[in-house]
């Protein structure tokens, strides 16, 4: 059991709320394991149905990745939309986008309803690719157009630099569905809308086993248990014991972010745009300016958590690369948490056997996507709805759990260096 890690958003947490530790035998329709997005979206949605449901969180809500990210909401999926329509096929490729489309949706309303201090919300993405690569952004543009009825902005190299004081972009184009938030305090605003709705939240609370009392299925923690109809397994990169089958799919991957002192007049000589902004490789730079002038970085993919002072001077270096006119910012703070990836790329949602769920490996998209899931799994457990099995069928394939990290780190590498050649795919 643990405190947040020293970050801005920790620094800067304003959702109030008190989660006791569960002290207590409780039997409940549905216990989710794991506070951190998909747990809280997957619980706010059964509260919001009147459903029974309790949330138990091993250290603090949205300890993991899901209070630790670089706070973009973006509809979509990990592993792109053109590897999706390959995947699946075009016509279920499309039915899953309409779906995460809806989720990202309920967020932004579930923001506004239950008053989330979470903001400034700031819509729009710039998302750019990279000088030295030979491919335009307009037919993937036209595409996401005509096969999901996304009107991305296609951005040329020179309309690029007139918003960004970099020579490392080509051309560009803007996402408007994405937007902006405060992912602890958005984590926080959940867990307190789950309590409002009748839903119990229980902090520094760690599932210690899992077992079967007949067709029920009994947690066991420190102080107490629950004695509950469903189990939702929502552990994300600190999945740890529990199911043996979702560790050795689970690789955590390690990706950190850095925030800047203020820069007042110098960021927005260099980045004239108040929205999110990343670029187009296999491990992207993202970042975007803080309303009190800061500047918020993220990026790089490694198999381990460097300490903070070595991830300060590593996120550094690349803004400086991109950004040679705030070489000399000072970098105020950094830090890094542990994402779930699955060896398909994809998250999977759905049974592992009856009455036990998990929600797991929603990659850099985890912010809109985890409503995706808690709305598939709630829905299934309220209204025998089946759509959840559209991601269900990508399943939990043996990835090697946290020896994964070594090969994982192996394919960072590789692409890394393609990159660098100008030989990287750009979405």
């Amino acid at each position: 059991m643990a405190g947040y890690v020293d970050s801005h958003y920790a620094r800067t947490e304003a959702e109030p709320g008190d989660y006791p530790p569960l002290g207590e035998a409780l039997e409940v329709e549905t216990c989710v394991i794991g506070g951190g997005l998909a747990g809280l979206a997957t619980a706010i949605d059964l509260a919001e149905r009147g459903r029974s449901v309790v949330l138990l969180e091993q250290n603090r809500i949205g300890w993991g990745a899901s209070g630790r990210n670089g706070g973009f909401a973006s509809p979509g999926f990990p592993a792109g939309a053109p590897a999706l329509v390959e995947a699946v096929g075009m016509t279920d490729a499309q039915a899953l986008y309409v779906e995460a489309i809806a989720a990202h949706a309920l967020l932004r309303s579930r923001i506004a309803t239950y008053g989330i201090d979470c903001g400034p919300v700031i819509d729009g993405q710039l998302r750019c690719g990279m000088a030295n690569s030979t491919e335009s952004l307009q037919g993937y543009c036209d595409w996401m157009a005509r096969h999901f009825g996304l009107q991305m902005q296609h951005r040329t190299p020179a309309e690029v630099r007139t918003v960004l004081d970099t020579t490392q972009y080509g051309d560009a184009f803007f996402n408007p569905y994405t937007f902006a938030v405060h992912p602890l305090n958005l984590s926080r605003g959940l867990a307190r809308a789950i309590v409002q709705h009748g839903g119990a939240v229980h902090e520094n609370t760690p599932a210690l086993s899992l077992s079967r009392n007949g067709a029920r299925h009994v947690v066991r923690t420190p102080r107490g248990s629950v004695t509950a109809e469903n189990i939702v397994l929502a552990c994300g990169g600190y999945i740890d014991r529990l199911l043996p089958k979702l560790v050795s799919a689970t690789v955590p991957i390690a990706t950190f972010v850095m925030v800047t002192e203020p820069l007042g007049e110098r960021l927005r000589q260099a980045i004239a745009a108040p929205y999110a902004i990343s670029d187009i490789k296999f491990a992207t730079n993202y970042y975007r300016p803080l309303v009190d002038g800061r500047l918020l970085w993220g990026g790089r993919v490694q198999a381990w958590e460097p300490s903070p002072a070595r991830l300060a001077r590593a996120l550094h270096r690349d803004m400086a690369l991109f950004y040679p006119k705030l070489a000399d910012a000072r970098v105020e703070i950094a830090w890094g948490g542990m994402m779930p990836y699955l060896k398909h790329k994809m998250p999977m949602v759905g049974p592992v056997e009856p009455g036990l769920w998990v929600a797991t490996g929603f990659g850099g998209l985890g912010v809109s996507l985890t409503t995706l899931a808690g709305r598939m799994i709630a829905g299934a457990i309220d209204e025998a709805d089946d759509r959840f099995r559209m991601l269900a069928r990508f399943g939990l394939p043996f990835a090697g759990g946290k020896w994964g990290k070594i090969p994982a780190q192996l394919i960072y590498w590789r692409h890394a260096a393609a990159a660098r050649f100008g030989r990287g795919r750009q979405v």
